[in-house]
């Protein structure tokens, strides 16, 4: 079956893939999610004095902190960074769908063909999907072969959201880490189980739903809980509600939750198409007039999450947040897709609960919006309760709300986390993304009475009175009637940001004393390419971070791999310089190469005299 090869065998690789380049460097690239060079200082700073005590945390023993983020959604959008630029362009990622994804259904009968052109084919997909980079993780191309993309996937990006809190993958081992995955798509399994005369020993776990949070756990040998969570369309959220319960209850000191989706198959678009749930053109027009239904989109979200008292004395950066969360089910309704607005505001008001907070302190909501004629109308009525017109006369002025699904699909499975690291950014930046391919407010919602107000235009958060944070709401529900509620507060900063004189050349703070930067990789023949990612980082997004705070996090906050190298620089000037000559495999006296045999460490003492 060549369309079965195509996603098993072409794009395994055991050099990086586009998406794994900052991965595999060990540099601060994958630190800097936001455009502000104070973000990532937050990170970097850890041995300066921490500034919490002039901040009113609330309950630090009962809130929890989110302290890394990382994602692979369509439009190109591989870290929420790149992501936010899309949101606040009213990026659309929706378009065609490549024909080898259908191929072995077209060639299993003649049939088939027929159906295949009735059934959508239009949604939002992630390029390159079956890329892989197994070398980064020793894996076997024989294995990865047998691995559901989506296990990729979520490896990586578990990685990639370790690193962005700021802490070693190689310091989890043997740890009490948990994983918490949400996942409801076997397409891949479906696909390569059903080719009996190529079955392998691998391809059981290697298929199974359970096998994606148990994949993140055996390579990074992490041994709490590890959970596979189908709550459909809320399982990623439901995913974030147990993590957060795990670490509350102290099953586990620090929890990887998220949600991962790959469309690989037509059997779920065909039974979504004969439901009227998907959209003629696989596009989403969240409270739009024309809604129709929804586009299938792929691809996965994750955040790290551990006790804010822990991140505090840790010295984490902390991106939001969470104050509280709640799962409950539609019950018995007209049909078991059909959503219930009452269950939907109960859920929403038992996560107010948890947060101990008001609904008039929530000033937007990461709406559901799925787009469908009776999704929208429905969940507007039961979020109008809570947050809109429910919530006066202490609610001034409207409730802001937004979807991110119109941007990259419904994720399905991975759509809650999604909405919820939106949700973080809109905290952190303070300002509403314009709503994607909203032209006509959807006429069947009350916007002129329910006090819910989606942005046409990026929209600044309300004023708060002084010493209050803003906080936001997400809301995720599942097809099968699981309803879930998330509500975030910002997080002011854990440490100081330094205020640098802006007349001094970006690329000349000097140093009175001779400053290492380390670089390492599995592979040897990888250093010279995280050589120039560090370098073009130190150009670009990283110009306006201290140096120092740069090493400090490359030494401790960063995995060491076995090949490494270290340039010895006194300026931001002299160590681009020093990289670049790197990436061109030169040596030069500043710059050291060598590689470990996980010895640990070892101290000299060369006697006195």
């Amino acid at each position: 079956m060549d369309g079965t090869k195509s996603l098993l065998s072409d794009t395994i690789k055991t050099s990086p893939s586009s998406t794994a380049s900052t991965r595999s460097t060990g540099s601060p690239p994958v630190i800097g999610l936001s455009s502000s060079a104070a973000d990532s200082l937050l990170l970097t700073s850890v041995d300066g004095d921490s500034s919490s005590e002039h901040y009113d945390y609330g309950d630090d023993d009962q809130d929890i902190a989110i302290i890394g983020m990382a994602c692979r959604v369509p439009g190109g959008n591989n870290s929420p960074a790149r992501l936010w630029d899309y949101l606040m362009n009213r990026g659309d990622a929706s378009g065609d769908m490549a024909a080898f994804r259908w191929e072995p259904y077209r060639a299993r009968h003649p049939h088939n063909a027929d159906t295949l052109a009735r059934t959508t084919s239009k949604g939002y997909y992630v390029d390159n999907i079956a890329d892989f980079d197994a070398g980064f993780f020793a894996v076997s191309p024989r294995k990865a072969e047998q691995m559901d993309p989506q296990q990729r996937i979520a490896l990586e990006v578990a990685w990639e959201a370790l690193e962005d809190a700021g802490i070693s993958p190689q310091r989890l081992s043997g740890t009490d880490t948990s994983v918490y995955m949400g996942v409801n798509s076997d397409d891949y399994g479906k696909l390569v189980l059903e080719d009996l005369p190529h079955v392998g020993a691998h391809m059981g776990v290697g298929t199974a739903y359970c096998g994606i949070p148990g994949r993140i756990s055996y390579l990074l040998n992490l041994m709490g809980p590890s959970i596979a969570i189908d709550a459909a369309c809320a399982a990623s959220l439901v995913a974030v509600h147990q993590a957060r319960q795990a670490v509350l209850a102290g099953e586990t000191h620090l929890a990887l939750a998220g949600g991962v989706n790959a469309l690989l198959g037509p059997g779920l678009t065909r039974a979504l198409d004969e439901a009227g749930a998907i959209s003629a053109d696989g596009r989403c027009r969240s409270f739009d007039d024309s809604a129709s239904g929804y586009g299938r989109g792929e691809g996965a979200g994750l955040v790290v999450l551990k006790r804010l008292s822990q991140a505090l004395a840790d010295g984490d950066r902390i991106h939001a947040l969470l104050k509280g969360s709640a799962v409950l089910a539609d019950g018995k309704t007209l049909g078991i897709m059909a959503p219930n607005p009452v269950a939907q505001q109960m859920v929403a008001e038992k996560a107010l609960k948890e947060a101990r907070v008001s609904a008039e302190s929530i000033v937007y909501v990461e709406a559901h919006a799925t787009s469908t004629p009776i999704g929208d109308p429905s969940e507007m009525e039961a979020l109008a309760r809570v947050y809109g017109d429910g919530a006066r006369p202490a609610r001034a002025e409207p409730c802001l709300v937004g979807s991110i699904k119109a941007n990259i699909g419904h994720l399905e499975a991975g759509a809650g986390v999604m909405g919820l690291i939106k949700a973080v950014m809109v905290l952190q930046k303070g300002v509403v993304p314009p709503q994607a391919n909203l032209y006509t407010l959807n006429r069947k919602i009350p916007w002129e009475t329910n006090m819910l107000k989606p942005c046409t235009e990026p929209t600044a958060l309300p004023r708060l009175h002084a010493g209050m944070r803003p906080r936001a709401a997400v809301a995720s529900y599942g097809y099968s009637g699981t309803v879930s509620h998330a509500i975030l507060e910002a997080a002011p900063p854990s440490y100081p940001i330094h205020i640098h004189d802006d007349t001094t050349n970006k690329h000349d703070d000097k140093h009175e004393t001779m400053v290492n930067l380390c670089l390492s990789a599995p592979q040897e023949s990888r250093l010279p390419a995280a050589a120039a990612s560090l370098a073009h980082w130190l150009e670009t997004e990283g110009s306006d971070v201290p140096l120092d705070d740069v090493a400090t996090t490359l030494a401790s906050r960063r995995g060491h791999h076995k090949f490494r190298a270290t340039i010895t620089a006194e300026s931001k000037s002299e160590a681009i310089l020093l990289l670049q000559r790197l990436s061109q495999n030169r040596d030069g006296p500043f710059i050291s190469r060598g590689s470990s045999t996980g010895t640990g460490v070892v101290w000299v003492f060369s006697g006195h005299g």
